[in-house]
C-alpha cells in the first residue's frame, strides 16, 4: 500500500474514528431508550446526543442519568 501512496496506519486510524463517530451516538441512544426517564429529561438527552454526537455521547456515559431522577418533584 505504501507504493500507492497510502499510509496504512493513518487509514486504519481514520476507519476506527469513523466507526466510533457513527456507533457511539447510536449505542448511547439505544441505552437511553431502555431507561424510563421523564419526557423532558429524555428529550434533552436525545437533543444533546444528536446535536453534538461525540461530546454528547461522552457526557451521557459519564453522567449516566438514572431511573430514580424522574422521582424528584
Amino acid at each position: 500500500m505504501e507504493m500507492l501512496g497510502i499510509n496504512t496506519g493513518l487509514l486504519l486510524m481514520q476507519l476506527i474514528f469513523a466507526v466510533v463517530l457513527f456507533a457511539l451516538p447510536i449505542v448511547s441512544l439505544i441505552d437511553l431508550g431502555r431507561k424510563k426517564l421523564d419526557g423532558l429529561v429524555l428529550a434533552v438527552w436525545v437533543l444533546v446526543i444528536c446535536a453534538i454526537p461525540i461530546l454528547g455521547s461522552l457526557a451521557y456515559w459519564i453522567i449516566r442519568p438514572s431511573k430514580e431522577e424522574k422521582q424528584i418533584n
